[in-house]
């Protein structure tokens, strides 16, 4: 996967601890899904079957996991989209793809393609996804504005990005007195900051994850390369991210002010 500081590391740690109620569920969802040991508590707080259906992955589409890391998305995508469907799984991380590869011929998957990326650029085909998924990887690249602007040239015309990302928010009652500094790798205004500023739009906010937010994203209309997210235009994140988060459409904050 790309790499992962250490605040992440103990995020996803507190996270497998915290949300016990579900394990045994957990575990039985993702045998049935044959998922790794390793994997099965995330089916937990992930909900990734919902995701999947929220988000729009339906069979036949091309999809792409970005930050693939060893397959844990890629694998449910092949099978969400079908033979007829398309996975691309991208990241930098060599030995983690090699995961992917054994498992894909282990078990005679043809529909995964996998892609060694680079720290600025996924390498996805171009003008060929409809459905860019990122799940966790956003805060771990370093060039996010040259990421995000590479990912919008593989998406087919009404094509899509979709970031899962932690929230700060949600966190809080996990990580009480965390370094400010931290903390606001996973907020709102920092999270959107890096979408609109790579000349997305905001479609949708979706959060009925327990500890992270899903953002549908698409190139915004016009001058990609000039279109800027300006955070002093909010005074009260707060009222957007109550209202916009609970809307089906949110509009530029360019608009907004």
């Amino acid at each position: 996967m790309l790499r992962c500081n250490r605040l992440t590391q103990a995020m996803i740690m507190v996270l497998l601890v915290s949300i016990q109620i579900g394990a045994q569920q957990s575990r039985e969802h993702g045998e049935e899904r044959g998922q790794p040991e390793r994997h099965r508590d995330r089916w937990y707080w992930q909900m990734p079957l919902r995701v999947m259906n929220e988000i729009g992955v339906t069979e036949g589409k091309t999809v792409a996991d970005v930050g693939a890391g060893d397959g844990y998305f890629t694998f449910l995508l092949a099978e969400q989209v079908g033979q007829e469907g398309k996975v691309y799984a991208s990241d930098i991380d060599e030995k983690a793809l090699q995961v992917i590869r054994d498992r894909c011929k282990k078990e005679e998957i043809k529909n995964v393609s996998v892609i060694l990326g680079k720290e600025d650029d996924p390498l996805l085909p171009k003008g060929s996804i409809d459905l860019v998924l990122m799940v966790n990887t956003i805060h771990l690249v370093e060039k996010k504005d040259v990421f995000l602007k590479n990912i919008m040239t593989s998406l087919k015309p009404g094509g899509i990005l979709v970031i899962v990302q932690w929230d700060a928010d949600k966190m809080d009652p996990e990580a009480p007195g965390w370094d400010p500094k931290d903390r606001e790798l996973y907020t709102l205004r920092t999270n959107l900051g890096h979408i609109y500023g790579a000349g997305y739009e905001v479609l949708d906010i979706m959060a009925f994850l327990p500890m992270q937010n899903i953002y549908i994203c698409r190139p915004a209309e016009g001058n990609r390369g000039e279109i800027k997210w300006r955070p002093r235009e909010y005074s009260d994140l707060r009222f957007y991210s109550q209202n916009a988060i609970s809307s089906r459409s949110v509009s530029s904050p360019d608009t907004q002010a």
